[in-house]
């Protein structure tokens, strides 16, 4: 099989930090056909081995379906300076790609998982997990209706026990609560509307402790549309949000983490706060064999070109 690649369009209308109503589009690699699946019906079937979605690159394993693929990244971005990078293009990931043949015997495969869209939560310094002092996010809830404004204050000694301060907008728009404090162990739900932890069901939880991250009731993890903003350097600081309820956009926990293990593009190399692939190449193994996998092309919202090819 020499290589093939994919053109993927994204839908009219897409936002940059996502929609509830927005679908992945569902593809097989050995036709190299879409396939038209509900995502109820996509994470029963076998059908397909990548999803996408924006900026997301979903593989048919783990939570996102029963195809059981693994995979890992094989040959990683380029490490060079924003000034050498701005000076790349495919040519270059062109080489990467015909330079890989097998997948190598001591690459551990991983299945597919949720990327969370709160990241940065803890900061490990001198052995020790404490949070970011100064970080906050804005939180739509999982109803879509009211809004939260949220930060780690503290980390106790176990690295896992956190207690989170918070205030909630019952309405964009409204006013804030004034600040109150929960304490959260793994396994554990949150409502911020009801200020309790709670059995997670339906829209009555907005956020999960799992112990190793701070889940959304997302359509990944649940039944709600809960989102968020601030967890990149672009993102909130607690002391300056007034408005939870004011962004464009609140992105919402999403599957997509082989092909964040590391990214697969980098993000405002120019200052436009672009995508950018990065020459990333990544294997997965499958019941219908072996493939390589690269980005290789992205615009707009969505729009990006793969080149795969099985080895």
């Amino acid at each position: 099989m020499s290589a093939k690649e994919l053109v993927i369009t994204a839908p009219e209308g897409i936002v940059v930090g996502g929609d509830a109503d927005e679908k992945y589009e569902y593809y097989n690699l050995v036709s190299g056909e879409r396939i038209e699946l509900t995502e109820d019906e996509a994470r029963k079937s076998k059908a397909w081995h990548l999803a996408f979605k924006r900026s997301i690159v979903a593989v048919n394993g783990g939570p996102a379906g029963v195809g059981g693929i693994v995979g890992a990244c094989i040959d990683p971005p380029v490490s060079v300076s924003r000034e050498e990078f701005a000076n790349m293009g495919d040519d270059d990931w062109q080489s990467k790609f015909g330079a890989v043949k097998a997948i190598p015997d001591n690459v551990k495969l991983v299945p597919e998982g949720i990327e969370p869209a709160i990241l940065g939560w803890c900061v490990e310094r001198d052995g020790l997990w404490t949070p970011p002092p100064a970080k906050g996010w804005k939180i739509r809830l999982a109803d879509g209706k009211g809004y939260a404004k949220m930060r780690i204050q503290e980390i106790d000694e176990d690295g896992v026990t956190v207690t989170l301060q918070y205030a909630v907008q019952a309405e964009k728009g409204g006013a804030l609560s004034e600040d109150r404090t929960i304490v959260m162990e793994p396994g554990e739900s949150f409502s911020f509307a009801s200020g309790e932890l709670v059995e997670p069901s339906g829209l009555n939880w907005d956020l999960q402790h799992t112990g190793e991250k701070l889940l959304l009731n997302s359509p990944v993890n649940g039944d709600g549309i809960a989102g968020a903003i601030g967890s990149n350097k672009y993102g909130a600081i607690w002391a300056e949000i007034t408005d939870p309820g004011d962004s464009i956009a609140y992105f919402m926990d999403e599957y997509g983490s082989l092909l964040r293990s590391p990214k697969w593009y980098r993000y405002n190399v120019d200052g436009t706060h672009k995508i950018h692939p990065n020459g990333a190449v990544y294997a997965l193994r499958t019941t219908d064999g072996d493939f390589k996998v690269q980005i290789f092309e992205y615009s707009g919202v969505g729009n990006m070109k793969v080149r795969y090819e099985q080895v």
